[in-house]
Formats: C-alpha cells, structure tokens, sequence
C-alpha cells in the first residue's frame, strides 16, 4: 500500500512538472495548477515544495506564480538523445534528398525505441510507417533493430526476454527469429527490415554510438520493396554508415570541447 501511495505522488509531481513547461513564460497561481492539474490545492502545494526545494520549480517571490526551476534545464542538457535528435536532423535531410526515401532517427528508452526524427524524401510513394513519438518494442523494425543488435550481447538477451509477450503481437519478430536477426545484423554492420511489419516496405538501419562505444541513437531508411534490390541496400547502408559516423564526431566534439 505504501509502495502505491509513493508511486501516486511521483506521477503527480510529474504532472505538475510537464503542466509548468506548458506555461514556461507565464507561470501559474497554486489556484490554476491545482484545477488543472484536477488536485486539491494543499496537495498542489505540498508537492510544489518539495518540487522547489529539489530545484525543479521555483516560485517569483513577487508574483507568487511558479515556473520550472533551473534544475530541469540542467537535467535536460544531459540528456544526449535530445541532442542526437538536433544534431541528427541535417544528416536525415541529406538522407532524404539523396535517396528520395523516408529516413528516421530512434533512440533507445528503457525496453523500446522511440522515433525522435522523421524526414520524408521527395519520391512520390512514402513510406511513413513511423510518426515522430512512436514507439515498439526493440528489435522491432530497421532502426530498433540496429538498437537493440549492437548492444552487448547479454543485455541484449534480457530485453528480449522481457520482451517476449509484446512481441507475440509482431509475428515477424518472435524472440528466436529476433535472435537470428540479430546475429545477421552484427555480420552485416547494419539490420535490414524485409517487410515483416509492412510487407510492401523494407528498411536499413544503422546504430549511432557515443564515445564509450555504447549504442545512442539508430539511423534507418524505409522504401517500398521495389526500390530495395541488393545493390541499392548496399548504397543506403554506406549511406547510413557514413552519417552514422560523422554524428559519432560531432557527438565526441561536444563532449570534448576544445578549449578557447
């Protein structure tokens, strides 16, 4: 019972964080909050100082209104995948105008991947099987795939067994075929996606790893089956690989800045 009430107040101090970026420039009364937010105001202001002391709101001693605190901006210039998905958008746009296709960047969170970027390319049939804020299970299609593939082996066999019941919804994807999926793709250097979730559509993807070797963000490319011939698969993924290197260095130059 304890561990339930501990887990109802982290979901509404959440909520209250995610209603004050809404309001970032304005800031609320405890009144408003507290009616948006659909708790009572001793509940609201209870954890708005606790949410304050921890630096995550602050309340203008003038105004009485509260806003986000600084520690949130701090939280968030750590976070690499927002990063990746700045840094990533001009190699997905270069992506899409050389090959005409549909590129997308998906990072890693938790047991699944989520598509921070889409790009679509100017050939007249789309393939927009993902939509920016998507998420499946990883190792379900190109992009997740090359998430979950290049990761070390041992944790790449406990999600898939944490995975096993969400995965009976994607046949093409069971935990032994997703094994042996694997296993091409570390062969290959990049995983390939031939229709098993759309199977018109086929699709490359690449990982993207940071300094420590370690899996980020995926890079992949999505087309009909027709514009997806051997020869073809083999450009898109010096393509992917390419991109995949130079936001490695960029990555690694951010991390590492070179003093003034």
């Amino acid at each position: 019972m304890e561990g339930d009430v501990t887990v109802k107040s982290v979901r509404r101090a959440v909520q209250l964080i995610k209603l004050l970026g809404e309001q970032a420039t304005a800031g609320w009364r405890l009144s408003d909050l507290a009616l948006a937010a659909g708790l009572g105001k001793a509940t609201t202001h209870r954890l708005l100082n606790a949410l304050t002391e921890s630096g995550f709101a602050y309340q203008d001693p003038d105004t009485r209104r509260y806003f986000l605190g600084y520690e949130i901006v701090r939280l968030g210039s750590l976070a690499t995948r927002f990063d990746v998905a700045e840094l990533a958008r001009p190699a997905l746009l270069r992506l899409a105008r050389e090959t005409g296709d549909t590129v997308f960047l998906s990072v890693p969170e938790g047991l699944e991947a989520v598509c921070l970027e889409r790009q679509v390319g100017d050939f007249p049939i789309k393939t927009l099987t993902l939509d920016v804020g998507d998420r499946r299970p990883l190792g379900v299609g190109a992009g997740s795939l090359a998430l979950l593939a290049f990761l070390p082996e041992e944790e790449a066999a406990e999600i898939i067994a944490s995975n096993a019941a969400r995965l009976e919804r994607y046949p093409g994807f069971a935990p032994a075929e997703l094994r042996r999926l694997i296993a091409e793709a570390r062969r290959r250097g990049y995983a390939f996606n031939d229709g098993r979730i759309v199977s018109a559509m086929c699709a490359v993807g690449v990982p993207v790893f940071d300094l420590r070797g370690r899996v980020v963000a995926a890079i992949s490319i999505a087309a009909i089956r027709e514009r997806m011939a051997a020869e073809r698969i083999d450009w898109i993924a010096g393509l992917l690989q390419a991109e995949a290197q130079r936001l490695r260095d960029r990555l690694a130059e951010l991390s590492n800045p070179v003093p003034a």
